[in-house]
């Protein structure tokens, strides 16, 4: 399954799902303060998120609300059954719930499931990697290295309601079983229709792998992203020693998979179509940021684990490029199995009350081998 992120990897996702009306920005405010960091009134465990029986570890855990349905994406999902497949593995896995009130927990009523009734993965392969995952499959690997596969990691999920459409972001890795490291290929936008069908569709053509809107070289804008007046801002975040550091791009969200309209957010405070002069808006965490409109508090809020830690960090700032206040401790996790940290620490502001004063956080906890669990904490802000 995916590592425990007691280190950063260049795969974690950033989510950022806004779910509260987000102003409009009359002109970009390269020099502008950030706002002053909200105090927390008061912060409350309320269990686990409740999930299949049968799934014994999965993470990343980013939703969204997709016609009255809480929708939740994760990555690698370890099972106690095997499903039609004859593993007890899956790439990827989607659950959901219509139940949105979080005060006495989340629990995940169904999932995508297979004729057997076991989780199976919602991003689909395409015939090319279907077929060397089977080649390469050690239950009859034809080629070297045997269990080598190409797997897709889901990564953030934004509504698209005017068009539709719900866009999954996902980053394609290669890697092989038993190896603890992973080669990133690429990454793109997968599609769901409301009837829960899942297309990836072709973004890159002439490329080898098409469905990829950014090759491994470009490392992707799939760190999170957050819709203001249909724009969709989106984020890449690349490890630099101890911190993540994010840069913003933005495209009209009719555009989300037109890599052309695409324009990075640069020094001087003005929106270039050269990405190479993106700069770094905010330092993020462990398997990234959960970023949000808390129309509440007026202000844009950051959460995420930090890294090598268990402590969940917030900052906040008047728009998606910032500038951002300083970080603050919101709280402190459980301290994870054989010395790993807590990580993939997001917020769901679908679940959220009280015009966004009271918020719903998870974080993924590891409590063994191939055994993970996703705490829910409720936290409440004061008046600003």
């Amino acid at each position: 399954m995916t590592a425990p992120r007691n280190v950063p990897r260049s795969s974690a996702a950033l989510a950022i799902i806004a779910l509260a009306a987000a102003p409009a920005f009359a002109a970009d405010n390269a020099n502008e303060a950030p706002p002053p960091l909200p105090m927390v009134q008061s912060v409350t465990p309320l269990g686990l998120v409740q999930q299949n029986p049968v799934i014994n570890a999965r993470d990343n855990a980013q939703s969204a609300l997709f016609r009255g349905k809480s929708i939740w994406t994760f990555g690698d999902t370890s099972m106690s059954v095997p499903g039609t497949r004859n593993k007890f593995w899956d790439d990827n896995s989607l659950s959901w719930t219509t139940n949105l009130d979080a005060s006495g927990g989340i629990a995940l009523e169904r999932d995508l499931v297979d004729s057997a009734g076991a989780p199976r993965e919602f991003l689909p392969l395409t015939a090319a990697e279907a077929m060397y995952n089977y080649v390469h499959d050690n239950a009859h690997c034809r080629a070297q290295p045997c269990g080598a596969e190409v797997a897709l990691w889901a990564q953030q999920v934004v509504p698209d309601e005017a068009r539709n459409r719900l866009l999954l972001f996902y980053i394609a890795i290669h890697r092989v079983a038993g190896q603890p490291d992973w080669t990133n290929l690429g990454a793109g936008i997968a599609v769901m229709t409301p009837d829960g069908k899942v297309t990836r569709p072709i973004q890159n053509p002439g490329s080898p792998m098409p469905q990829l809107l950014w090759d491994d070289a470009e490392g992707g804008y799939i760190w999170g992203s957050i819709v203001v007046a249909d724009m969709l801002y989106s984020y890449q975040c690349v490890p630099n020693w101890v911190v993540m550091d994010c840069n913003v791009g933005r495209v009209p969200l009719a555009d989300a998979l037109v890599k052309s309209e695409w324009r990075y957010y640069a020094a001087d405070g003005s929106w270039s179509a050269d990405e190479a002069d993106a700069v770094t808006v905010f330092q993020g965490g462990a398997a990234g940021n959960s970023v949000f409109y808390n129309a509440y508090l007026g202000a844009y809020m950051a959460i995420y684990a930090q890294l090598f830690t268990d402590d969940i960090m917030y900052r906040v700032a008047n728009t998606p490029w910032g500038p951002w206040s300083d970080a603050a401790l919101l709280f402190t996790g459980e301290p994870g199995w054989n010395g790993t940290n807590d990580y993939a620490a997001f917020a769901h502001p679908e679940f959220s009350t009280g015009n966004g004063q009271v918020q719903y956080i998870t974080y993924v906890h590891t409590t063994g081998f191939l055994q993970q669990e996703i705490p829910l904490i409720k936290v409440v802000f004061q008046i600003p």
